[in-house]
């Protein structure tokens, strides 16, 4: 990380973007929890101060396509007590902040995205009322519907037929979700069978979903990161898409473990979408930062670690691409700071641009013995792929090396909870083909893939129906996978040799 000009002021619960080419910082509070109605914006290498109308400390931030930025809503007092109804727009050409209308709840914590005709959506709160409102794109603010759940920092992902779907890992009051229920501006809340074993990462400050975006809105297409985590302590990323949200695949499972220790990732995914490349950080209670990178052109999409020396006045913020494709993180705080002491400090990760080591030097003459070395080198590594390839097709069970995969994929990341699993759905997840996977089920465990998924199925039903005596069976079903009740009882007679009843009688009456 390479140290730029600090802050004016100290702050953290602020939120930072660019506009109209420069790198800006609203809102928060600075030491003491004191609320701060300031702005800064970096331009000719130092940062230059502005007054804000209102304070806006956890208050929602939208940049808009016509340049302008809203903001919206935060804390009502020091300490982060109370949440304000105030709304102002911030002009990036002429630097001006003007207050001109307010929320139809007053809310901390939310969230915005712009949908067409240059109308916001907002939703998210902070110990208090959640629902979902609307902005006219003029002056008006009007309440549409309440939420199935109550989020704060949700995420906002639009959708190919003009809706938004809502989707955040924490409730108002801070406390985690554990719901797979996701609600919708236009349409009833729905299930996403992937939240019945994963659930989205905590993020410090809301995510903007354009940031999160990997497909292209101008073509209607609306794909997105999310960074999602669960109870054993994984860590992976999910494509949403409409209404689906699935595994993306990656070619290696995401390091929750660094070089100097555990890994806690703090924030939501950000693209480069020049680079098509996006970025998550987090950090280690040895103050080494780590920047994971996902080449989210490709599937599974490779990844990389980069780690940093410790930097214990370095905040956790959510980081800003800059037009090369560089990071910025500025102000915030880390695991190890306090509401009451935030940081002014500015660092850049230079992940854009190459190096001037990397370009500045002459390259000896050797060097033009590279290209052939590649060459031989590339030429060597088709012919034993092709070679590995062929291998594979025909190995036998003890020889498989792709069967301790599938059933790791099933143990740690439990796919076959979605009822609408295909072989395809693995065989990505795998970053292989389906003939692949099937063929090595059939060799390994001599039956169907089919067959396969429903044993896993029956075995979580059983595993609930252990723990939860009083569970109905209803709700056996849907939780383990099936998409209905018959399927639900004719396969766990098949594989069991009884009814789902007769096997939790016979389990009770073990028991006693």
């Amino acid at each position: 990380m390479q140290r730029l000009p600090d802050l004016n002021i100290a702050r953290y619960g602020h939120n930072v973007f660019l506009a109209n080419g420069e790198l800006t910082v609203v809102g928060g509070h600075t030491a003491g929890f004191v609320l701060t109605r300031t702005a800064e914006y970096y331009k000719d290498g130092k940062w230059h101060e502005l007054q804000m109308v209102y304070n806006h400390n956890g208050g929602l931030c939208l940049p808009l396509k016509n340049g302008k930025v809203l903001l919206a809503g935060g804390f009502e007092k020091n300490l982060g007590i109370g949440q304000t109804y105030e709304v102002e727009m911030y002009d990036p050409a002429t630097h001006s902040f003007n207050g001109f209308s307010c929320l139809a709840v007053k809310r901390a914590a939310g969230n915005a995205v712009e949908v067409d005709s240059g109308h916001v959506v907002i939703t998210g709160n902070w110990y208090h009322t959640d629902t979902i409102e609307y902005f006219n794109g003029h002056y008006l603010f009007s309440p549409v519907k309440g939420v199935a759940v109550a989020r704060t920092r949700p995420y906002l992902f639009r959708t190919s037929d003009n809706d938004v779907l809502m989707i955040s890992g924490h409730g108002i009051h801070g406390e985690p979700l554990y719901s797979d229920v996701a609600d919708r501006l236009k349409g009833d809340p729905i299930h996403i069978p992937l939240f019945k074993t994963w659930q989205p990462a905590e993020t410090g400050m809301p995510p903007y979903s354009r940031d999160c975006m990997i497909g292209n809105e101008d073509k209607r297409d609306f794909r997105y990161i999310l960074p999602i985590d669960n109870a054993k302590g994984q860590f992976a990323i999910a494509q949403v898409r409409d209404t689906s949200v699935t595994l993306f695949p990656t070619e290696c499972p995401i390091p929750t473990k660094g070089r100097y220790g555990k890994i806690k990732y703090f924030t939501p995914f950000v693209a480069d979408h020049k680079a098509q490349r996006g970025y998550i950080i987090g950090a280690d209670n040895t103050y080494h930062f780590y920047v994971l990178c996902v080449d989210y052109s490709k599937s599974p999409a490779p990844i990389t670690l980069y780690y940093t020396d410790p930097m214990p006045d370095a905040g956790g913020t959510t980081p800003v691409v800059m037009p090369n494709g560089d990071l910025v993180m500025a102000g915030g705080m880390n695991g190890e700071g306090t509401n009451f002491a935030p940081y002014a400090s500015v660092y850049l990760f230079p992940l854009g641009t190459p190096t001037a080591d990397a370009t500045s030097h002459v390259s000896p003459w050797w060097w033009l013995l590279v290209p052939a070395i590649i060459l031989v080198v590339g030429l060597f590594l088709v012919v034993r792929r092709k070679q590995q390839q062929k291998k594979e097709s025909i190995a036998t069970p003890t020889e498989n090396l792709l069967i301790p995969r599938i059933r790791q994929l099933m143990d740690e990341q439990s796919p076959y909870l979605n009822s609408e699993l295909k072989l395809q759905d693995i065989a990505s997840l795998l970053g292989t083909n389906s003939r692949y996977v099937s063929d090595s089920i059939k060799q390994a465990e001599q039956c169907s893939f089919s067959t396969f998924i429903n044993k896993y199925r029956i075995a979580y039903a059983q595993q609930l129906m252990r723990r939860q005596p009083n569970i109905k069976l209803t709700e056996v079903y849907l939780k383990s996978g099936f998409a209905n009740e018959i399927s639900f009882f004719r396969t766990f007679k098949t594989i069991v040799g009884m009814t789902p009843k007769e096997w939790k009688t016979k389990e009770m009456a073990n028991d006693k």
